[in-house]
């Protein structure tokens, strides 16, 4: 009390002294009072602007942590803070933001889950010439283990044809489209190559490569052409042969012993042609979805062999070739004769006419655990190991000059019709030394049962 008296006293001294006016006390104690309330008052704004600028500061660095989704927790303010609108805002948008995020994230993961696992080949490479994306079976087609995305496409590529390809694109900066071989020793592939030139914006490209194995329908319309000659030429014999004799039997008075001779000879090519035309309708039946249902019966295995046996006794005696029947009597099954009978047709006479003069067909059958198996086997020339893969395919013939042409239906229609029986098919076969068609067939001969 006695510091302020003293300094209202100096203050008074000081305004009389320039003034001429003495002022009373009371002047000075309001004064006082109001120099008291503006400090009061500044103090209480500057903790506003603090607190303000404080709440500021937070809601910038949470807007800073959105754009960089550091932080998914929200601002909390007061209901009465000047920024709880704008706070509020913030929040809501940090959550829309996450949300969106999150759909991004989670549509990035299917498409690169769906890219990787598509059977279609896929390169992406950037405008930079930088790999960006591989997916397994591009890797199987290139025969590499791509790993450690990104980096340039030229490590990888090593396919010459494919690699110029690429460049091409991106020089003209137009797509292409061709059909490249791939050599993997023995084994070549077909495979068709897009080379997708996409242009994102001025200065920016991708070039996408999109790769197809087609060898297997390369293939198969191989092998359709090879059956049209093949069965035009199994068509023409016959039908040649039965108009030859036919015009013969019309033009001339032949003898009996003649006629008789010629009209055997039109019947077993007409048998010819008949049987190559159900050969044809059966495989289009089969590969048609429209076979039969199955009719199981008992069949004693060792009759039905023995009937087939005799059936082409004739055939194996034109080829010199001895059949056996190694089946132990009343080897009783359950099956569906019809197709059995044709598969046994169908695999006896393959094993006649693929032997050599004085050789063998032999069938067997025994019993296993819970199958039956069927074994047909020759001492013909064999099967080379490349092509025995490939001998139940439709259309498919073993090449080979010295024999006699087939239309490459009877071991299709093998396949197709013990798939049908539940059956499973492999064929043994060494170059040279003969071939052994095995086929397993659930249950078990009635023989072997207790």
């Amino acid at each position: 009390m006695k510091r302020q008296i003293t300094t209202f006293f100096i203050i008074s001294l000081i305004v009389f002294e320039l003034f001429g006016v003495i002022l009373p006390m009371s002047f000075w104690i309001t004064v006082l009072g109001m120099l008291g309330l503006s400090v009061i008052a500044t103090v209480i704004f500057s903790v506003i602007v603090w607190q303000f600028s404080r709440h500021l500061k937070l809601v910038t660095q949470k807007v800073r942590q959105i754009t960089d989704d550091q932080d998914e927790t929200h601002l909390l303010v007061p209901s009465h803070d000047p920024l709880h609108e704008l706070v509020q805002e913030v929040n809501r948008l940090q959550s829309q933001i996450r949300h969106q995020s999150h759909q991004t994230m989670r549509q990035e993961n299917e498409l690169e889950t769906l890219i990787k696992n598509l059977p279609v080949g896929v390169l992406v490479i950037d405008r930079f010439g930088q790999l960006q994306i591989a997916n397994t079976a591009v890797q199987e087609l290139l025969h590499r283990d791509i790993r450690e995305l990104p980096h340039s496409y030229l490590e990888e590529i090593t396919q010459p044809e494919l690699l110029a390809m690429i460049n091409q694109v991106i020089q003209q900066q137009q797509s292409q489209q061709k059909m490249i071989n791939f050599d993997r020793g023995q084994i070549r592939k077909n495979i068709r190559v897009q080379v997708l030139y996409s242009e994102i914006r001025p200065q920016h490209f991708q070039v996408i490569v999109l790769m197809t194995d087609v060898s297997d329908l390369v293939a198969m319309s191989k092998m359709q052409a090879d059956f049209v000659a093949n069965a035009s030429h199994e068509l023409k014999t016959p039908i040649t042969a039965i108009a030859g004799f036919s015009e013969t039997l019309l033009e001339q008075n032949s003898d009996p012993a003649t006629q008789q001779q010629f009209l055997t000879i039109i019947k077993q090519e007409s048998d010819k042609l008949v049987k190559l035309i159900d050969d044809i309708l059966s495989l289009s039946r089969l590969r048609n979805g429209q076979p039969s249902e199955l009719q199981l019966t008992s069949i004693n295995l060792t009759k039905l062999v023995g009937k087939q046996l005799d059936n082409l006794g004739s055939l194996a005696q034109l080829n010199q070739v001895e059949l056996q029947n190694k089946i132990s009597t009343n080897f009783i099954i359950t099956s569906d004769s019809t197709r059995l009978t044709s598969v046994l047709y169908n695999l006896i006479a393959n094993a006649i006419k693929y032997n050599r003069q004085g050789g063998h067909v032999i069938v067997t059958a025994k019993n296993n655990d819970d199958t039956w198996e069927l074994c047909v086997s020759d001492t013909g020339i064999g099967i080379p190991a490349e092509q025995q893969e490939r001998i139940f395919e439709r259309f498919y013939r073993v090449p080979n000059d010295n024999m006699q042409l087939g239309t490459g239906l009877g071991l299709a229609i093998v396949a197709e019709q013990v798939a049908q029986l539940d059956g499973k098919i492999a064929v043994d076969s060494k170059l040279g030394f003969g071939t052994t068609i095995k086929i397993k067939f659930k249950g078990t001969s009635v023989s072997n049962r207790v």
